[in-house]
């Protein structure tokens, strides 16, 4: 791998100008003057490797003048439901949603429970099963809306992997 470093400084560049020059500041050891006059710019090369080289780890389809197209212009898409099985694949915010939706029921539940407001606007406070029904709520919503969310975040991360696949990073 070659190292450029670049630098561009007003501060003398070491060629003697035509014309002589009073002492600087930079000749004081102060800071450098205003920049008056040329920019001297240089540049080294690290390493001795030629500036061709670090051009590998570009993917093909990125190299000026390539005929290969991008991942996600080849035909098919690239998609990720190529592959077998991947037909029936829940997409990540799908979890995400379902996940929010069951953690605001969950909550709303304990709600309701507090306030001894009727589920549903059905089942009445005093009725045998308001107690169950709210407590069967809050005690498999929670943690399924925890699963939901952990399903979510294992989706988005299989799918993020496999993009960066067809794009050659991986």
């Amino acid at each position: 791998m070659a190292a450029v470093a670049v630098s561009t400084s007003p501060c003398g560049s070491g060629h003697q100008s035509p014309r002589p020059r009073r002492r600087t500041r930079q000749a004081h050891g102060l800071a450098c003057p205003p920049l008056l006059g040329r920019l001297h710019t240089a540049v080294a090369a690290a390493g001795g490797k030629p500036p061709g080289e670090a051009e590998e780890r570009v993917p093909a389809w990125a190299r000026p003048g390539a005929d290969e197209p991008p991942p996600w212009a080849r035909e098919g898409g690239g998609g990720s439901a190529q592959g077998p099985g991947a037909g029936g694949q829940v997409p990540f915010y799908a979890y995400l949603l379902a996940s929010a939706i069951t953690a605001i029921a969950a909550i709303g539940s304990i709600f309701e429970y507090t306030n001894q407001r009727p589920v549903f606007g059905i089942i009445n406070p005093d009725s045998a099963l308001y107690a169950p029904l709210l407590g069967f709520f809050v005690f498999t919503g929670i943690p399924t809306s925890g699963f939901l969310w952990f399903k979510a975040v294992q989706t988005a991360n299989r799918e993020a992997e496999e993009q960066d696949r067809r794009d050659g990073f991986l």
